[in-house]
This record gives C-alpha cells, structure tokens and sequence, in this order.
C-alpha cells in the first residue's frame, strides 16, 4: 500500500513538468512563473520531510501516511480545478506537504515491519522501484492525456491513486508509532526554516541569478539557521536529528550517496528530455517512451538488488551503482546534434543500470546501519538527502547547460562570419525563448548552429555530472562499510508501540 503513495508522488513530479508548455500557454505564464508549480511541490517537500517522519514517530506513522495521502488527493484536485497559475502553485504546494509525510511515514512503516535486514532490503528495493516506475509512467501518461484531453487532465491520475491509495491503507495498514521518542519543537522550527530558505535559493538562484539580494539574503538564513539547528541538536535529550549518526563515516557516505544517486537519476533524465525535444524535436510522449531504457532498467533491476546487496555488499554494489551512472552520463557524449537515437539509448540504459544499483541500496544502507528504534529518523533523513539530490541534479546540470549554450552559439555564429555583436545579441534572444530579429545570413545558419550549441552545452551538463558521480565513487569504495551488521533484535512491543 505505501508503494502506492510513493508512486502517487513521482509521477505528479514527472507528468506535471511534462505539461508545462500547455499550462503556460494556457494561462499565459510567465517564465520565472512558471519554475515554481513545479518548484512549490519541491519546496514544500525538502522543507518538511524531516519534521514530517518526526511527526509520524511520535503520533503514528500510518496516521501519518493517511494525512498525507489526504492533503496529496486534496492538492490533486485543488490543481485540476485552477484557473490561474496562483491557484495550480498553491495546489502543488499542498501536494508537496502531502508527500512530505508520505515518504518518511511510508519508508518507516517499511523499515520496521521487517526485523531481518536481507528482507528489509528486499522489501525497500520494492518501494524504491515504484519511484521509478512512477518517473517512468509520468510522462507517459501525461502524454497520452494531453493528446486528448487538457493539462487539468493530468491530475486526474493522482486523484485516482490517491483514493485508491487511502482506502487500502485504511484497511489493512497496521498503526505504529516509536514509543519513547519526544517532540523537540525548536528543532522542527528551525531545521523546516532551513531548509526552506537554503531550497528556495537554489530553486530561484536559477531563475534569477545567484548573485541578487534575495537569494544572498536566503544563503545567509541558510547558514545561520544550520548552525543553529546543529546547535540545538546537539545539546537536546532527543533531537530530531541524532547528530551522533554523521560519526560514522560509512553513514555520512551513504547519505551522500543517496544524494547523489538522485542528483545524477534526474539531472541525467532533464539532459536527455531536454535533448530529445529541442534537439531531436520529438513531443512529450515520443521523449518519454525514448527514455524507457533508463526507466525500464532501472525498475527491472532494482526488484533484484537485494540479492545484489547479498552477495557482494554495500561498498561494491554502491560503488559500482556511481561508476555505472556516470559511465552512462559521459556515453551520452556520443549523441550528438546530428546523430540518431541509436547513439543514445546504451548511455540511458547504463544510466538506468546504475541507479538500479544506487537508489534502493543506497536507502537500504541507511536504514540498517541504525537500530531499529532509529529506523524511523533514518527514513527522514535519507528521504531529505534524496530530495536535495533530486533538487540539485537538474538545478545544477541545467544550469551550467543553459549558461553554456550562449556562448557556445554566439561563437559558433563568430566562427561563420556573424560579426561578434550581432552574434551575441542573436545568441541572448534564442536562449530567452525569442525570435530573433536578423539578417538572411545569420538566419540561414541557425537551423545547423542552435541544436549543435545546444547539444555542446548539454554535454558540458554530463560531463559535470559524470566527474561528480566518479568522485562519489571512490568516497564510498573508501568509507562505506561492505556489511552493515545486523542490528540486535527487538521485541515487535518496544519497537511498534502500542497499536491505535
């Protein structure tokens, strides 16, 4: 049942940027507009994840999952029915809470229903490919419904899993709770403004620029916020977050693992949707089924990375996962402007190969290197390094893609004769999604001399990610620890509470 929810919230993330275009034309959005109906869901989710898994370990984590599915159906709806992009920012902002309480709670409720670690990782390999097989469906679904329908249809689906989702989980869901942990208000307050200040300066530094006041004021939050949090954390009897955890090098790695696995899972994804529909020019649904073979790989594997675990342990499964996901971020620099997709699928499928290897793993990792009774806080904070990977990846990728390929035109125009001014004036109304005003020369080369920019910039975007996945690689060869051992039992009473 908590499959469910997880699915519910990838494919909103995955369908609904691939509606943006029709929402933007539809209610006539404005480009720095239009980043935050997706960027909301995300804020409201990194802001929250951590103060929702406490929420679900000191209340239930059921009850927690079902508050969440709620506010996910009820945001669902709330974006269906918007008229003006007010109102499908704020719907998606709700969803983001909802999903803020579905992960942690669904993770947790994982995580302490299996005792034994080989079959807590198997059973978390399961709820980790159905995050992928709800990126995978996203746009495949938004596609087939925006051939017939309009961009409200698109949340139908969540309205649908979500009801589903409520239903079941109701019935058959055992409640749960952790039966001495304590509610540590200062730390939610503090660790939620963080990283709702550090989230919003990522998300609109992008847009903006990272240099205006706004976003300088927002770093400066950041900071002063972490330390303290890391502060009250540190002094408090049951903190949040047990800062003890990051003594270990293994349990630092792997956090930083699942980040990364994430950071390289979406940011490769955005390059290669970004490729295939302005370079290739396919639509959204013909992108999406060009992507299954890093979905599709990616959600086989992963039903048999538990065995994986097994056999060679978490250093080499983990390593192997970063090597493998950035030996298919550096092939794709094979596909070039011109090239078909046949230059681009193996690198996909290595892609998805090696988040096969990392997702799943990655979350098992964490959550059996803590006791059981610290299951739960592992699940939230595991959650929260994965969503600022997800946030990152094509904030950071993108980024240095879309920074690239002005310059990358500008040149390739100099080179064929564009005198430089005229040049970089053409170069600066492409990239803001202008036509340009020129003469019969530079227009006759923009055909040949936009996509080869643009896909020179996009593989700055891969070359970026792959030399930070290769760094990731040898961090976690060197500190992960090959076995987490078995964590002493507990008895089903101290470890559930008492059921409610």
């Amino acid at each position: 049942m908590v499959c469910l929810g997880v699915m519910m919230a990838f494919i909103n993330a995955s369908s609904t940027i691939g509606a943006l275009a029709y929402i933007q034309d539809d209610l006539h959005v404005a480009g720095s507009t239009l980043v935050w109906v997706t960027s909301s869901f995300t804020l409201a989710l990194v802001s929250l994840v951590m103060s929702a898994g406490t929420f679900g370990e000191l209340y239930g984590r059921r009850l927690t999952y079902l508050v969440g599915v709620t506010l996910f159906t009820g945001g669902s709806i709330t974006a269906f029915a918007a008229d003006n992009p007010g109102i499908l920012i704020a719907g998606q902002a709700i969803m983001g809470v909802g999903a803020a309480a579905i992960l942690p709670s669904g993770l947790a409720i994982v995580s302490t229903s299996f005792h034994d670690p080989r079959e807590r990782t198997g059973a978390i390999s399961i709820w980790a490919s159905c995050a992928g097989l709800g990126l995978a469906l996203g746009p495949l679904v938004a596609g087939l419904l925006l051939e017939n329908f309009s961009w409200h249809s698109v949340y139908v689906t969540n309205v649908g899993l979500g009801l589903v989702a409520f239903g079941s989980s109701l019935l058959v869901l055992p409640e749960s709770k952790h039966p001495t942990r304590q509610l540590d208000p200062l730390g939610v307050v503090l660790g939620t403004t963080t990283a709702a200040a550090g989230t919003y300066a990522i998300i609109e530094g992008g847009a903006i620029g990272y240099a205006e006041p706004q976003i300088l004021l927002a770093y400066a939050l950041t900071a002063i916020g972490a330390v303290a949090f890391f502060r009250v954390e540190w002094t408090h009897h049951d903190p949040m977050l047990d800062l003890t955890l990051f003594r270990s090098a293994s349990f630092t790695t792997v956090m930083l693992t699942g980040a990364a696995a994430m950071f390289g899972f979406v940011g490769i994804a955005l390059l290669s949707v970004l490729h295939l529909e302005r370079v290739a020019g396919y639509d959204a649904l013909e992108a999406g089924i060009r992507l299954m073979p890093m979905m599709l790989a990616y959600v086989v594997l992963s039903a048999f990375a538990a065995r994986i675990v097994s056999k060679f342990g978490f250093t080499i499964t983990l390593t192997a996962g970063l090597v493998g996901m950035a030996a298919g971020a550096l092939s794709l620099l094979w596909n070039g402007a011109e090239d078909g997709y046949s230059h681009m699928w193996p690198g996909l499928f290595l892609a998805g190969v090696g988040s096969a290897l990392l997702i799943a793993p990655s979350t098992a990792a964490a959550v059996n290197s803590v006791s059981p009774l610290q299951a739960g806080m592992a699940s939230s904070t595991v959650n929260l390094f994965r969503q600022i990977g997800a946030m990152l990846g094509p904030a950071v990728l993108g980024t240095i893609a879309t920074s690239r390929f002005p310059d990358l035109l500008a040149d390739d125009l100099t080179i064929h004769g564009i005198p430089a001014g005229t040049a970089n004036a053409v170069a600066t109304s492409i990239s803001h999604g202008s036509t340009p005003a020129s003469d019969t020369q530079t227009l006759a080369l923009l055909p040949q001399a936009v996509p080869e920019a643009f896909t020179s910039a996009l593989h700055g975007g891969l070359m970026a990610g792959g030399f930070v996945l290769l760094l990731m690689a040898g961090l976690a060869a060197l500190f992960v620890r090959h076995r987490h051992p078995a964590p002493p039992p507990v008895p089903a009473a101290d470890l559930e509470g008492d059921p409610t």
